[in-house]
């Protein structure tokens, strides 16, 4: 099973869950840009609680600072329910470049001391850990300034007989829909971005021909976001362009 495949069977089992922050602001576009956005699973141990992991995440900062690593910011998806994973956490690298000398300094020297630190609270993952490119395809007209935030994920295949080109002007039908929204409603939080896969596929278990996530301030947002957008034709222009697997989040950033 590929790496892609393996995402979507974990995101199937999840839904959204909150955790409150306020210390620091949702990580966009970076600067310098984001260039990968890495997903990587983690488990609850049996000394699992908000308090530890908060703890943890300080200490985690920590490293990173002494490590001096290129990294724009990290976030946390934490999700409803059970699931193949208990949270995922996530970071943004300005290049893969950037990550990939991360990586091997913190393998090399700080891995055996993390594992020390997060004994018993959490276990990280590394046989599930996925990187993309975002692409940003609308930013947000009223910028989060909070920790927290709700995201959703869309993998999707393109009908019979659609392609790039129809996504393309589903593109713009969407694009003019946010503009008549923001006209009428106000500007908001809510922005997009397309995430292509830095893995591969294989002839068993292909990739999907695109994701598409979606990204809003608090639930709320999103619930209006979804009125008006229900209320329009593009649900209808959607299902005949691809099929898609939806599954949501919230999240909170910790660096």
């Amino acid at each position: 099973m590929n790496k892609l495949s393996s995402l979507v069977i974990l995101l199937s089992l999840m839904a959204c869950g909150t955790q409150d922050n306020d210390g620091v602001a949702v990580a966009r576009e970076g600067s310098p840009a984001n260039e990968v956005v890495e997903y990587v699973w983690h488990n609850k141990g049996p000394n699992f609680s908000e308090e530890n992991l908060n703890m943890l995440v300080k200490k985690w900062n920590s490293l990173i600072d002494a490590g001096n690593y290129e990294i724009n910011g990290a976030n946390i998806l934490t999700p409803r329910g059970e699931s193949q994973a208990d949270f995922i956490w996530v970071m943004l690298w300005p290049s893969m470049d950037a990550r990939d000398a991360a990586w091997d300094d913190w393998m090399k020297n700080v891995d055996s001391e993390w594992q020390e630190m997060i004994k018993g609270i959490m276990t990280v993952d590394f046989d599930n850990v996925y990187a993309f490119k975002p692409i940003v395809k609308r930013t947000a007209s009223v910028p989060n300034q909070s920790s927290t935030f709700e995201n959703e994920f869309n993998f999707c295949n393109y009908n019979e007989g659609y392609g790039e080109s129809d996504l393309e002007k589903f593109e713009m039908d969407f694009t003019n829909f946010l503009d008549e929204t923001e006209v009428k409603d106000g500007p908001d939080g809510f922005w997009y971005v397309m995430l292509e896969p830095y893995f591969d596929g294989s002839e068993e278990n292909p990739l999907v021909d695109y994701v598409w996530l979606s990204l809003w301030t608090d639930m709320a947002e999103k619930n209006n976001g979804y009125g008006n957008y229900g209320a329009t034709n593009l649900p209808a222009e959607s299902d005949r362009l691809s099929s898609c697997q939806r599954f949501s989040f919230s999240g909170r950033a910790i660096r």
